[in-house]
């Protein structure tokens, strides 16, 4: 077994990109990424495995008033979970919240969920980074069709997707402080063109940001469905954090499970 001296290291800045690079030199840039969360140098992480009871150092959460809604909290089933339950009551919702709202869209931020529900129809879903809302069991983009942002939101990236709207399908959504909310564009998915396709099958999203930019990239289950981006975001230095809301729309309840969250950052200071 090979010796785990740090003398071994080499000249580059331990855990750095610098060092990733010199040791997979030439290969394939999606080994780096694979990385990520061990180049403690050049980036920032925070990983959520869902096995543990949910840390309120890191997270918050919010549901819709009333007494209808479960908040999200650990659950033992499929391994460990953070599940949430919204309800019977049209309209209501449960949200889990960063508690620390300090990413930066000049650090090229970004933020991957996976989640299942117990229907596909009747919902609503965001989920994404923005600077804090007003209401955090209310979604900061207020009507997907137009597109509008509101409840207190400025800066925003997040995939959106409410069937009570006209555009009934998932939909990438940027704004920022000096532009006007977009939505997505390819290059390879363009609007209106997913809707997630089982009940309890887990949908993973990678939503990320740079200063007027959006992206994400859709898997359902272990198809990709595709990448897209979106010609608006958060202004650079207005700072964001990571949330998920999940709405029931009709009288019809929904269970959320979350399986993993993970968000990261680079380092540039």
């Amino acid at each position: 077994m090979p010796s785990p001296n740090p003398m071994l290291l080499g000249t580059t800045l331990p855990f750095s990109l610098r060092h990733a690079r010199s040791v997979f030199a030439g290969s394939d840039p999606r080994k780096i990424a694979m990385l990520l969360s061990l180049l403690q140098a050049d980036y920032g992480h925070v990983a959520e495995e869902c096995c543990f009871a949910l840390d309120t150092a890191r997270w918050t959460t919010a549901v819709t008033a009333g007494g209808g809604p479960t908040a999200f909290a650990y659950n033992a089933v499929r391994g460990g979970v953070f599940q949430g339950i919204t309800g019977v009551t049209d309209n209501d919702a449960v949200a889990i919240v960063a508690a620390q709202t300090f990413l930066n869209p000049a650090d090229n931020p970004f933020f991957i969920i996976s989640f299942s529900m117990t229907a596909v129809t009747g919902f609503s879903f965001e989920c994404g980074m923005s600077d804090p809302k007003t209401d955090e069991a209310l979604p900061g983009v207020t009507d997907v069709d137009t597109p509008t942002v509101g409840n207190g939101v400025t800066d925003i990236v997040c995939v959106h997707m409410d069937t009570d709207q006209t555009l009934t399908t998932a939909e990438l959504v940027g704004d920022g402080t000096t532009g006007a909310a977009a939505l997505s564009s390819g290059p390879t998915l363009t609007a209106a063109a997913y809707t997630p396709s089982v009940a309890d099958t887990y949908v993973t999203l990678l939503i990320g940001a740079r200063p007027n930019l959006g992206y994400a990239m859709v898997f359902d289950g272990e198809r990709q469905i595709g990448s897209f981006s979106v010609a608006n975001g958060p202004d650079s230095g207005v700072l964001i954090r990571p949330y998920a809301l999940f709405r029931t729309r009709n009288t019809t309840s929904k269970t959320i499970n979350i399986r993993y969250m993970y968000y990261g950052w680079e380092r540039n200071g």
